[in-house]
């Protein structure tokens, strides 16, 4: 036992001194990291100017709340797929997926320009469903790419830095659409022709980014997850009988559903009638302010996470969203404005940071810890509805307590890992 056990120290050591001595990543390890951070900040602004237009789809469908929110459900339904592709990532290759994924995105938003022509919400459903195969392709395959281009110890700056690209195109998206859509236009009817070519232009902008991508993957190589060998990574283990990812799993699951949630609501919420009682204008302008909170988040982690342990800054942004919440939910005017645009500068880490607990040292089991993981992103589908029925019985805000039992349940899992990893890696020094 002594002697396994110091074999697991030296091989530690000799796996960080080599990380440490390969401070410059190959040239076409690095051009495929810039393809792969593209994808998430083009994907980002794509997903954003479909979703902020949700509350023209309620008024021009007539919708209600959770009407309005089965959008969302076909967008992350697809994610139920997610162990499909993480059991055939490597053999199909991680470059090959992200080709399928753009392509997916380029159909689905192609749709939409047809559902609105016809007034035909299930032709819209049918294209955010598209939508959302392409996203689970990119995000089994993008995310543990984050992970393996560089390396080890720096991991989970990487995954705030590319998830940080996606927030920054949600910045620029309502902003232009400013610019896009003129101030003369205030009913949907006015607002079809600006929208139906603006998706027009995504969709090509997303072919264009599956042919490069497909062109890219005929120099497809092998990423073999490096790490640690842990009982995560051991032959015969088992990424279902690892509580650590099945319980990341739960916490992403929801802390993920909620987040859907606040950006489904979020213009709903400040444009109710009484407090805050904004107008569909002033409300983009807060949608973008809220973009760039979430941006500052990520850009934030990916500087603090190489110097501070992801848990520690974690928990803080936990209990700053908690108090946000609160706010949110029983505050009024100025205060609960204020409270729901800081939310998004404290949940912007949860995922990217989460992603990067449950996966770590995984070893061989990367791949299909990646497709577990991922099918989190399910929340999406169910917790926006869940929310979406509370509001229509109890009132908007008052829905917003569903995320203070989420956040709760995740600090119990952090400060759960916490003891985990501690306990594991005590007796991995020689004696």
């Amino acid at each position: 036992m002594i002697e396994s056990r110091k074999r697991t120290f030296r091989e530690t050591a000799n796996r960080v001194m080599a990380d440490d001595q390969t401070e410059e990543s190959p040239l076409g390890v690095r051009a495929f990291l810039y393809l792969v951070y593209f994808i998430y900040f083009f994907c980002g602004l794509t997903q954003c100017f479909e979703g902020v237009f949700l509350p023209e789809f309620k008024e021009y469908f007539h919708l209600n709340y959770q009407q309005q929110m089965y959008t969302v459900f076909a967008k992350n339904i697809p994610f139920l797929a997610a162990l499909v592709i993480g059991s055939t990532l490597e053999r199909v290759g991680y470059r090959h997926y992200l080709t399928i994924a753009m392509t997916l995105y380029a159909v689905g938003t192609v749709l939409l320009v047809p559902g609105l022509n016809s007034g035909r919400y299930e032709i819209v459903l049918l294209g955010f469903f598209l939508i959302g195969s392409g996203f689970t392709a990119q995000m089994v395959a993008g995310n543990p790419l984050l992970s393996l281009l560089g390396r080890p110890k720096d991991a989970s700056s990487r995954q705030n830095l590319g998830n940080a690209l996606g927030a920054i195109a949600q910045i620029i998206a309502p902003a232009a659409i400013s610019l896009i859509i003129p101030a003369t236009a205030i009913v949907v009817s006015s607002k079809l022709p600006y929208m139906r070519g603006l998706f027009l232009v995504l969709a090509a902008v997303l072919a264009a980014t599956a042919l490069a991508a497909y062109f890219l993957a005929n120099t497809e190589r092998k990423f073999q997850p490096q790490g640690v060998q842990t009982e995560t990574s051991l032959p015969g283990a088992s990424v279902w009988s690892n509580p650590k990812i099945l319980f990341a799993f739960v916490v992403i699951f929801l802390c993920l559903g909620f987040e859907a949630g606040l950006f489904g609501f979020f213009r709903n919420y400040l444009e109710q009638p009484g407090s805050p009682g904004l107008t569909s204008s002033q409300s983009q302008k807060m949608f973008t302010l809220y973009f760039a909170l979430f941006a500052l988040g990520r850009l934030v982690a990916s500087r603090v996470q190489k110097r501070v342990k992801p848990s520690g800054h974690l928990l803080a942004h936990l209990a700053g969203a908690i108090f946000c919440l609160l706010l949110i939910a029983f505050g009024r005017g100025i205060p609960a404005i204020a409270a729901l645009l800081l939310l998004g500068f404290f949940v912007s880490i949860f995922f990217p940071t989460l992603y990067s607990l449950g996966i770590e040292d995984a070893g061989t089991l990367t791949a299909k810890a990646s497709g577990v993981l991922t099918l989190g992103f399910l929340g999406c589908a169910i917790l926006p509805i869940l929310q979406g029925r509370i509001a229509d019985h109890w009132g908007l805000a008052r829905s917003y307590i569903l995320g203070i039992a989420a956040y709760v349940l995740t600090i119990f899992y952090v400060l759960w890992t916490r003891g985990r990893t501690t306990r594991l890696q005590r007796p991995s020094y020689p004696e």
